[in-house]
């Protein structure tokens, strides 16, 4: 049975029971230029308190699919930054959330990131994507570690 079958009322009481609800996939548009100025207003018009910061060494890719899935958020939610030479040039300091892909990148965060920020924010660290693919049990383990985090997005 899809996700939309259901009320709002009872996803939450799904979702608190544990029962990992699911709704089929749709197909997505293809890219185009007038679809990346899309993308931009879609980022700007997400209110803060949806937005995760993730922190990687890989581009976006089949990932934001995957985590904006297990969030239960739109892919624009996701504010992507990829450190270079140690260090995170632009930093979304008011993000709701952290999401760290890859043990290593913690400590880069935790050079960036404000003391303050980092007793405000949730930040939670994972494998990295390249440790997603063809490990079930990895990916298993990612969902469990975004379901707190998916449960605050929520409130």
């Amino acid at each position: 049975m899809t996700a939309l079958a259901f009320s709002p009322r009872r996803l939450r009481q799904l979702d608190a029971m544990g029962v990992v609800t699911y709704r089929l996939r749709q197909r997505g548009a293809a890219v185009t230029d007038a679809g990346a100025v899309e993308t931009a207003a879609a980022v700007a018009a997400v209110p803060n308190h949806l937005r995760v910061a993730v922190i990687s060494d890989q581009p976006r890719g089949e990932a934001t699919r995957t985590i904006a899935a297990a969030l239960g958020i739109a892919e624009s939610a996701l504010l992507w930054h990829m450190p270079r030479d140690g260090r995170l040039a632009e930093l979304e300091l008011d993000a709701a959330a952290f999401l760290v892909l890859g043990n290593h990148l913690a400590r880069v965060l935790g050079a960036e990131l404000p003391t303050a920020a980092q007793q405000a924010a949730s930040i939670v660290v994972t494998s990295a994507p390249a440790q997603w693919r063809g490990d079930g049990m990895a990916k298993r383990l990612l969902w469990q570690a975004l379901r707190p985090l998916r449960r605050q997005l929520r409130e």
